[in-house]
């Protein structure tokens, strides 16, 4: 069981085809000090009073349910339920998560996207078990048909990696909720064809001229205001956060009803629930301009006793140039 607070991350993996090398990204959640006891909003500042919880009217200022401060959180409203009696952990259900999910896109044939994994972790509060959220591919118990229409495909979408089509980034997937309060290794809420709609962005485009030639909004209206309110929100609030080395950043945003719940759950197929996953990417070992490891022989970016093997395996062994053969 988890008993540390760790750095969050999502893993993307982005497969090139022709002349384009393939390449693993790993994008880490974005950690705004400012949002630490706090579920994310535009400025996230201490003390601040108002609706933390979105499409919710319970004005919560404070939370121990984003240790991190990260940027990557679920809200749950569930409908037919009155404040401030929710049955034990949905409103405190609503917090950030962790983890990782996979990708598979192709720049080569049209901005093909496949998600070949999704696995989101957190606690729901502190001592209280963690809770899970996971992809469901065609064949898994969830898309057995006995929870709602869920049937694991397609899980795929677009993404179209230009200025001139605002770095659109869209994908539809089906995936399941295990709470730990109906007991843990459960499907406790399925959501069908449920989509993210976003961008991916380069960071070197996360400038003033740059902000210029596109259009980037919160496709879901979360942040408020115009467009423009939004890509200076970028370019105040975000991009001063990012390490120097980052080179993509990575925004989505999602909510859905539930497809599916089990009776124990609180939530009703009225409810929404929904996230907002802001992230970025630095250069992994083993791109072009990130080279691998002196002494990492084998090219699994690390240097380890496989490598010392390998060293002493071809000890003192020449080519046939070097041995004048």
């Amino acid at each position: 069981m988890k008993t540390t607070n760790f750095v969050p991350f999502i893993l993307l993996t982005i497969l090139l085809v022709a002349d384009v090398p393939a390449a693993s990204i790993e994008f880490e959640l974005l950690i705004h000090t400012n949002n630490i006891q706090l579920l994310p909003q535009p400025k996230g500042l201490p003390g601040i009073s108002g609706d933390h919880l979105l499409q919710t009217a319970d004005d919560i200022t404070g939370s121990t349910f984003n240790p991190d401060g990260c940027f990557s959180f679920n809200f749950m409203n569930p409908v037919g339920i009155s404040e401030p009696d929710y049955p034990p952990g949905y409103a405190e259900g609503i917090h950030s998560m962790t983890g990782s999910v996979k990708l598979k896109i192709d720049l080569q044939a049209g901005g093909a996207v496949e998600v070949v994994s999704l696995a989101f972790d957190d606690y729901v509060a502190p001592a209280k078990p963690i809770a899970h959220q996971r992809l469901v591919q065609a064949g898994d118990p969830a898309a057995d048909g006995t929870r709602g229409p869920v049937d694991g495909m397609p899980n795929g979408g677009t993404y179209a990696p230009s200025a001139a089509s605002n770095w659109a980034f869209e994908v539809s997937f089906d995936w399941y909720y295990d709470t730990p309060f109906a007991g843990s290794n459960t499907i406790d809420i399925t959501f069908d064809n449920y989509r993210w709609n976003g961008f991916i962005i380069p960071v070197s485009e996360l400038t003033t001229a740059g902000m210029g030639t596109t259009t980037l909004d919160d496709p879901l209206g979360y942040f408020g205001g115009t467009s423009v309110d939004f890509e200076l929100w970028l370019l105040e609030e975000v991009a001063p956060r990012l390490p120097q080395e980052a080179t993509y950043l990575l925004f989505a945003q999602g909510e859905a009803h539930p497809a599916w719940r089990n009776p124990m759950m609180g939530m009703q197929l009225e409810g929404i629930v929904g996230e907002t996953i802001i992230a970025y990417a630095v250069p992994q070992c083993g791109d072009p301009n990130h080279p691998y490891p002196l002494g990492d022989l084998n090219q699994d970016c690390r240097v380890n006793l496989l490598d010392l093997a390998i060293l002493a395996l071809h000890w003192l062994e020449c080519t046939a140039l070097e041995c004048g053969v």
